[in-house]
């Protein structure tokens, strides 16, 4: 009949249109194009061709892909749980780009890693995720997501040059930052609020010491679980962020 030819495409089109998407796997890369990285970042999935150990055919590898931007570095490796903590040499892209891929990682197992530049053992300084090593500094942490944040948030680390501020105030309407370096003004930096009620900000931050409040729908008040305050110009306490 004419009126059900109608309907059915128009059903089947909305079907289409609101449908969940599946997310797909990350497309699949040369791993030759990693000699041509520019950029490090986070950690990230990637699924890369290359040749099998024998070079005799190529073969589709899934992995994580850990980089690192050191042009001066003459020698960078990668130690971790996933290699019983023996370094592994790490591949140099022509723009200074050191790059390891973790293949074939457990996605139920979160791993524990460093980098050795030179000689010198260190966190993954482009990766957030990142523990305490016990012997006063860090290590970075791979696969598996981190337990919930909680609610007892202060500053962390987001990369190389950003600091991320987070604050627990699902009832607040409006949250900025305000510092020195921002010359303290409340409209410059605002936070947002995501559907767990934490607000947060990244900023990139030049090394140096900053004092720096909340400011929570029009209420000044310190960062609470930051240990190290300050005061400011008047007097008020304030909270103290130190970017080494």
């Amino acid at each position: 009949m004419p009126v059900s030819k109608r309907i059915i495409p128009l059903l089947a089109l909305s079907i289409a249109a609101f449908s969940p998407v599946v997310n797909a796997d990350p497309p699949v890369e040369n791993y030759y194009s990693f000699r041509f990285l520019k950029t490090d970042g986070e950690p990230r999935e990637a699924r890369v061709i290359r040749h099998d150990a024998a070079g005799r055919r190529q073969v589709i590898q899934n992995g994580i892909l850990v980089s690192y931007k050191n042009r001066n570095a003459k020698k960078v490796m990668i130690a971790g749980d996933f290699n019983s903590w023996t370094p592994a040499p790490m591949e140099r892209s022509v723009s200074g780009v050191w790059y390891y891929l973790y293949s074939d990682p457990d996605s139920d197992v979160q791993c524990r890693y460093k980098l050795v530049v030179d000689g010198l053992w260190t966190s993954d300084p482009g990766n957030p995720n990142r523990d305490d090593d016990g012997a006063g500094s860090y290590v970075s942490l791979l696969g598996a997501p981190r337990a919930a944040e909680g609610t007892q948030l202060s500053f962390r680390r987001a990369g190389r040059d950003y600091i991320e501020f987070r604050l627990y105030k699902p009832e607040a309407r409006m949250v900025s930052l305000v510092g020195d370096f921002n010359n303290w003004n409340p409209e410059n930096d605002l936070l947002e609020k995501d559907h767990n009620g934490v607000w947060r900000l990244k900023k990139r931050l030049t090394p140096g010491s900053y004092r720096y409040r909340y400011i929570v729908d029009g209420r000044w008040m310190p960062d609470l679980y930051n240990e190290n305050t300050a005061s400011d110009s008047n007097g008020k306490l304030c909270s103290l962020l130190k970017v080494p």
